[in-house]
């Protein structure tokens, strides 16, 4: 899990960290970050979705490749696959164009320290203003923290342990001089894992690597893309998890749509008074079966058939938000941003505090809700950005401005009266004059 992320030019953090080690060095298992609007939240959640697009760059270009070699009858599906890999996943070039702080001249680097299996990890990016410049990673590859790799334009030092087989370590070493700046050495391995047959490259590196790797290949992210939507990765225990409201399946895959509609009824009909049961509509065609979600609702004391199509922006992204939700209870990380929107306080606050004792991995949100400062949740996982003067940002937790032996210190109120600061400064606006501005003389 992580325990520190440090980065500078990153969008609009300038020079940014944060720390989520608890004490007897255990990361914290969750992360509820506050912040007025614009201040970095997102950017924040982003970084960790950069880090995923910078191991996947190598296998982003081999499937774009292979789609345009095989020169598909139907020019629009090829176009509409390559927009959909373009839109999620971004080359070396795109990052920096996309990430990179506006106006600065300086190196992006993104930072990101980790435990696993009670390891210590870290793992570094730095990009200049056309390629990836730098990339290191450190672990325990018997029983102490050393550098397993680290690689910039003056110097390659790749550990004599990280491969079990000298002929493949040639090869990776070759590569990594043929993708020097535009794919790490990570996004290498990773291609090469997809690649071959499975269990060939783990037989060629060192476990140590391939946990690493594993690690960061089984984050599930959601974050927020501006005007465009969202962006995300989901790694799940079972692909129909990912298709909650409608696709198609084999037929002997039915016992899966059963579970999930049992999941479905467990958790909406708990959570919602007059969701009274989920379902699917289901049609048979050949060896496949087309689904399709539907809610029974109580509507002005009749029983209404409502398509998930016609539910709220709330319900639907509730939808979204379970499968990653069900993954932090697995050992990963999972990171969702803005993971209120559209859904009532009232309800977001019981279901983090419903699942907080279940996560299992690490769990890292933003949010606006303040009714989550006044549950349960252990306040060391309530984080604020700090903005000062000068428009330098922190995150803090708020833990750490509290002298916790006042038993009774209510935190939500404390929060917004701006004493951790991560609230918007208020002022009265007149919207009369904001009127008036476009009103033509003479009317």
């Amino acid at each position: 899990m992580f325990v520190k992320i440090r980065l500078k030019n990153y969008k609009s953090l300038v020079d940014f960290s944060v720390d989520f080690l608890q004490k007897k060095g255990v990361a914290k298992k969750a992360i509820f970050v506050y912040g007025e609007n614009g201040v970095g939240k997102s950017n924040f959640a982003s970084a960790f979705y950069t880090l995923y697009e910078s191991i996947q760059t190598l296998s982003v270009r081999r499937v774009i490749q292979t789609i345009l070699e095989k020169k598909y009858e139907d020019k629009e599906i090829n176009e509409e696959f390559i927009k959909y890999f373009s839109r999620n996943l971004r080359d070396t070039e795109s990052i920096i164009n996309n990430c990179k702080t506006i106006n600065s001249d300086e190196n992006m680097e993104l930072e990101f320290d980790f435990i696993l299996n009670g390891k210590m990890g870290t793992y570094l990016l730095v990009y200049d203003n056309e390629k990836l410049i730098r990339e290191k990673l450190s672990y325990v590859l018997n029983k102490n923290k050393c550098v397993l790799f680290d690689l910039s334009e003056n110097e390659k030092i790749i550990n004599k342990k990280l491969f079990l087989d000298p002929e493949y370590a040639d090869k990776i070493r070759n590569m990594v001089l043929q993708y020097e700046g535009k794919h790490s050495l990570l996004s290498i391995i990773i291609n090469e894992k997809e690649e071959k047959t499975e269990g060939y490259i783990e037989s060629k590196i060192h476990k140590a690597l391939d946990e690493v790797i594993l690690f960061f290949m089984t984050m599930s992210i959601k974050v927020k893309n501006g005007d465009k939507g969202e962006r995300g990765a989901l790694r799940l225990f079972h692909p129909i998890v990912a298709e909650l409201t409608d696709g198609t399946i084999n037929i002997d895959e039915q016992v899966e749509l059963d579970n999930a509609e049992v999941l479905l009824n467990e958790f909406f009909t708990k959570t919602y008074s007059d969701i009274k049961e989920v379902y699917y509509k289901r049609k048979q065609e050949n060896n496949k079966i087309k689904y399709e979600l539907f809610f029974r609702k109580m509507v002005y004391n009749e029983i209404l058939e409502v398509s998930y199509e016609a539910e709220s922006t709330g319900t639907l992204h509730l939808i979204n938000i379970l499968p990653f939700l069900l993954m932090s209870i697995e050992n990963t990380v999972v990171v969702i941003d803005e993971i209120d929107t559209g859904i009532h306080d009232l309800l977001v606050d019981n279901i983090l505090n419903n699942i907080i004792d279940s996560i299992n991995g690490q769990l890292i949100v933003t949010t606006h809700n303040t009714m989550l400062l006044d549950s349960d949740i252990n306040p060391e996982y309530i984080y604020s950005f700090i903005v000062d003067e000068y428009a330098n940002k922190e995150l803090v937790s708020i833990a750490d401005f509290e002298d916790r032996t006042h038993p009774n210190l209510n935190y939500r109120s404390r929060y917004l009266k701006g004493m951790y600061g991560g609230i918007p400064h208020l002022g009265d606006i007149d919207f009369e004059e904001l009127n008036d501005i476009f009103k033509l003389e003479g009317k």
